[in-house]
């Protein structure tokens, strides 16, 4: 039986699925891991840490609180997840005493800091007080360069599971999409182009996972613009269930309009659905245009929809599952962050 190299890991991250993701990835190389976050989780150890950063006594309460949890648990590595108040919380309670690593998800450092002052100084002093920095995306990395200027960022992203064999299933002619319904994942306007693109095809549907502020608008819109059996929601699924849909839907749509290297994205690849996605740099990373996959162009969800019919799909499927299995496999990421982890000795 192996043993995990002793790597004594503490995370800052949000109670979100996201945390869950990357204490997976890492959870079987690290001897011990605390999870500090906002809201209790059911993963693992942890502490819980308002991070608001409006109300100044409460943040001066978090980074008290924070201080005291590196002291009693005495880490050797810090990772905190996003230049945004986890990051200014963990940096202003760290002070350089532990390596601090500091991975960026994307629109803390894409979107946040052109909202004004205060979000650009967060996500500036979060950036110049790590001691090694990381982004799931090129593009990414070039905004952390824009804001601290030219330093060191490994590219690594959480990673998804390759697919197996066992877990075929029969396709079936079903649009997905499982972001969030929030404005900046643009479920509305699948909604709209779908109705369109389906109202010729009615062997044809939409499933719609996820929910948020927008469910019960979105559910009305789709009832208005969409017959009954050719559009259902399914709400939050569970990561089995969501791989689950991924191996059965044809087409995945994602639309948001910014975004880093979604994970969900890559799961839709490795999982054989064809993407189409919006047309953002980080995602080109990842799909070419007509060749494994299908970039909106000018917004036209619509087209982009049209244009997937005329795409190999088998032959997307194979091209997808090579991608993933060279720079998005679980594995190819996890010994990234383990590489860092060991350079902070």
């Amino acid at each position: 039986m192996t043993h995990p190299r002793r790597r004594k890991i503490l995370i800052v991250v949000n109670s979100g699925i996201h945390g869950r993701a990357f204490h997976s990835l890492i959870r079987q190389d690290c001897s011990d891991i605390l999870v500090v976050t906002d809201a209790p989780i059911d993963y693992c150890r942890h502490a819980t840490i308002p991070f608001g950063m409006r109300n100044p006594f409460r943040l001066l309460l978090a980074i008290r609180r924070l201080r005291a949890i590196i002291a009693d648990y005495r880490p050797d590595v810090l990772h905190v997840h996003q230049a945004n108040n986890y990051g200014y919380v963990a940096a202003v309670a760290n002070r350089g005493r532990i390596p601090l690593v500091l991975t960026t998800w994307g629109s803390d450092v894409l979107v946040l800091p052109k909202r004004g002052f205060i979000h650009r100084a967060v996500a500036c002093r979060s950036l110049r007080e790590a001691d090694f920095i990381t982004a799931d995306a090129s593009t990414v990395a070039e905004a952390v360069h824009g804001l601290v200027g030219r330093t060191d960022v490994a590219i690594a992203n959480f990673g998804v599971d390759l697919a197996t064999a066992e877990e075929a299933r029969p396709r079936e002619r079903v649009i997905y999409s499982n972001r969030l319904h929030h404005g900046l994942y643009n479920i509305d306007r699948i909604i709209t182009a779908a109705a369109r693109f389906l109202s010729p095809r009615r062997d044809w549907s939409l499933t719609i996972a996820g929910n948020g502020p927008q469910t019960e608008a979105l559910r009305t819109l789709a009832a208005a613009t969409l017959p009954e059996n050719q559009c259902r929601f399914v709400g939050f699924v569970s990561p089995e269930v969501n791989r689950a849909h991924f191996f059965t839907s044809q087409i995945y749509v994602s639309i948001p309009s910014s975004d880093g290297t979604s994970m969900s994205l890559l799961e839709a690849m490795a999982c054989g659905a064809v993407p189409v996605v919006s047309d953002l740099p980080a995602n080109r990373e990842w799909i070419r245009d007509g060749e494994n996959g299908i970039v909106v162009r000018d917004g036209n969800l619509e087209e982009a929809l049209e244009r997937s019919m005329t795409l190999d799909w088998d032959d997307v499927a194979r091209r997808n599952a090579a991608i993933v299995s060279d720079r998005g496999s679980r594995e190819a990421n996890r010994r990234v962050f383990l590489s860092i982890y060991d350079r902070c000795r």
